[in-house]
């Protein structure tokens, strides 16, 4: 059983054993959990913290998510990480951009945008290539919200501005819409459509996602061509954090679950219940089934599972291992996750003072914790995130076996861009149309990353 402990294992062996059970509950909670409705925190998007999240926007492709933290003192530090392997091409991109942002910052004070064009127009070249594959399908959700809604006003409105922006726009053939262009299209209508009451936040959603592209290029020149901070971005360095990736086993899933009913009738309630859920039975399968016969494997232990240490965490472990106690933002291309929020409560009640701007309540059996360097610190987040985790897990099986019981007791990117000048040299750039290159990825050695 999970909880079973000798006394002759070392302090070692138990936290091993502790990690194990936090990740098989991990699984299981996923497995049975209902998700909530996602949220935001208020805040304060100062020029520092509006800079990180856009670059946080124009660092993530494809399916992946980057964190980024900007770090200000006699000069500006960004530390930047990801919840998957870098390649050779991120880290030539990321030269790039870093290259882009200290020439863009050496104008002379007070020179007009005419003197940036040629950069500001190279950056929005390299961004619009290096994010094609995730802009393309953001626009597919866009795309299928104008087809599917072509007779609501919201998507008439929106159809009438793209062709008047932007030639050769034809709603009967979305699939051959140039990306960059309509990202420069989204990000400026976003910017009226936000104010019209009735807009579905669906529609402004996709509107947003697509137009923060074109809306991060804008913002992130702006704010590197503004006088206060051309000294911190002319001697800006972008320092890659090393990807955490590991593969972990767990208790099997009728084990935790015994762990949480008071016979085995009940476990067989609690199974039977979660198998006639369709969605539940198709994360237990993703889970828990095996790799050749897609059968469930609930008694079966030692499952192996791949966890990576999300992107965020990896910059929160750096800020608990520096003792920086100082205010933090840390940006991320997508919502917190259920699992990093609980471990950023557990540091905020330790005095970190981390900021975050969204959060989702879905739970990833891929999440890993945190190792810092403390291990009073490593050993009781573990133990809060294994509290709250019980707490789900408990909650479930007692609405699965409530039944039971009586008989027996008798659930992008800012785009609102207002700099013109820059807007103005991105959006007729895409408008006048661009092209994209092809680039091999190759993973980069780990002895090879900055710290």
């Amino acid at each position: 059983m999970v909880n079973k402990k000798k006394n002759w294992l070392t302090e070692r062996d138990l936290y091993k054993m502790s990690e194990k059970e936090l990740y098989s509950k991990i699984c299981v909670a996923e497995s049975i959990k209902h998700v909530d409705n996602a949220s935001d925190e208020v805040i304060d998007m100062k020029d520092p913290y509006k800079f990180s999240y856009n670059l946080a926007t124009i660092l993530a492709r494809d399916r992946e998510v980057v964190a980024v933290r900007l770090k200000i003192s006699d000069d500006c530090k960004v530390y930047i990480s990801k919840n998957d392997n870098w390649y050779e091409e991120d880290v030539r991109y990321i030269d790039r951009i870093q290259k882009y942002l200290r020439n863009i910052s050496k104008e002379s004070p007070g020179t007009s945008i005419e003197s940036s064009i040629k950069i500001i127009e190279d950056l929005t070249d390299e961004v619009m290539t290096y994010c094609f594959a995730k802009l393309e399908y953001r626009f597919e959700k866009l795309e299928k919200d104008i087809i599917r809604n072509r007779d609501k006003e919201h998507i008439k409105s929106f159809i009438r501005y793209a062709r008047d922006n932007l030639e050769g726009f034809d709603p009967d053939n979305l699939h051959d819409v140039d990306k960059s262009e309509i990202s420069g299209i989204c990000c400026a209508y976003y910017k009226e459509a936000k104010n019209v009451p009735g807009t579905p936040e669906k529609f402004l959603g996709h509107l947003k996602k697509v137009g923060s592209y074109a809306g991060s290029v804008i913002d992130i020149a702006a704010c590197a061509r503004n006088e206060k901070y051309k000294n911190l971005f002319s001697n800006i360095k972008l320092r890659i954090l090393k990807p955490v990736i590991a593969d972990q086993l767990i208790y099997s899933w009728e084990d935790i679950i015994k762990g949480f009913v008071r016979d085995h009738v009940e476990y067989e309630k609690v199974k039977n219940e979660c198998l006639n859920d369709s969605h539940i039975a198709e994360r237990l399968r993703k889970i828990y089934g095996d790799e050749n016969t897609n059968q469930l494997q609930l008694d079966v232990d030692n499952i192996k599972q791949r966890v990576c240490l999300h992107a965020e965490m990896n910059i929160l472990a750096n800020i608990i291992d520096q003792g920086d106690k100082s205010r933090v933002y840390i940006a991320v291309s997508k919502r917190y996750c259920y699992l990093c929020e609980l471990y950023i409560d557990f540091a905020r009640k330790r005095g970190y003072n981390i900021i975050i701007s969204g959060k989702h309540k879905k739970i990833y059996r891929g999440w890993k914790l945190p190792f810092v360097a403390d291990a009073n610190f490593r050993i009781q987040s573990l133990k809060y995130i294994l509290e709250n985790l019980d707490q789900i897990i408990e909650s479930q099986v007692k609405h699965y076996t409530k039944s039971l019981r009586a008989d027996s007791d008798s659930r992008g990117s800012s785009v609102d861009s207002e700099n013109r000048s820059e807007a103005e040299v991105v959006f007729g750039y895409l408008k006048r149309g661009r092209g994209r290159r092809g680039h091999e990825k190759k993973i980069v050695p780990l002895s090879e990353f900055n710290q």
